[in-house]
């Protein structure tokens, strides 16, 4: 299990990595456009706005505030003073490589920023996943303990996949966040439908203990 859980963070990790160098920092504005259209249109204009200032005060407190973002910059990026002070080398890459490289750190930080935005956006659904879980989380429990009143036995193929179900829905709502493509709102409370019914199928499949 931790075997699968590290091989899993590292495509995430990889994930993000190829969208830092591949897509185009014009795509990332789109993007956050596009889903900006997309919240108003679901939760009205109102929640959105307040959805995109959370996101940006998160976004400000950790890498802005804290000079991480500039720090990252810098490291990358030489400054005019930097280059004046490097003699013979004043104008290497001011054109093309160094243009390039600030290109992939804004979409680098415009889907560090979009990232925390959709997590914002989910947390926004968690009252809505008490709801959900809560009822699906009982039925499971009951239908266990009829099982344990009669003859019927727990499915050991059932438990174990909707394991696999849970696991899956988990990992895909991770890798939404930093897809590089608009991810609709309605994504979330999908994802809980599927963690709900998974988890009340684990639940009423589990071992019968005496």
């Amino acid at each position: 299990m931790q075997r699968n859980l590290l091989f899993s963070l590292m495509i995430w990790l990889l994930e993000v990595i190829l969208v830092a160098s591949f897509v185009s920092d014009r795509w990332t504005r789109e993007i956050q456009a596009t889903e900006d259209r997309m919240l108003i249109a679901y939760f009205g204009v109102e929640k959105e706005s307040e959805i995109r200032h959370t996101a940006k005060h998160w976004f400000d407190q950790l890498f802005v505030q804290t000079g991480m973002r500039e720090s990252v910059y810098r490291y990358f990026i030489p400054t005019e003073r930097e280059r004046q002070m490097s003699k013979g080398f004043e104008e290497v890459g001011r054109d093309d490589l160094f243009p390039f490289i600030q290109s992939r750190l804004d979409v680098l930080w415009d889907t560090v920023y979009q990232m925390i935005k959709r997590f914002v956006m989910a947390c926004a659904w968690l009252p809505f996943l008490a709801v959900v879980i809560l009822p699906f989380a009982i039925d499971g429990l009951i239908r266990r303990k009829v099982s344990q009143t009669n003859f019927d036995y727990p499915s050991p193929m059932a438990h174990r996949y909707s394991i696999y179900v849970m696991m899956g829905a988990l990992y895909l709502l991770l890798m939404g966040l930093t897809l590089p493509f608009p991810v609709p709102p309605q994504s979330m409370p999908i994802g809980i439908f599927i963690v709900a019914w998974a988890m009340n199928t684990l639940l009423a499949n589990t071992q019968k203990r005496v």
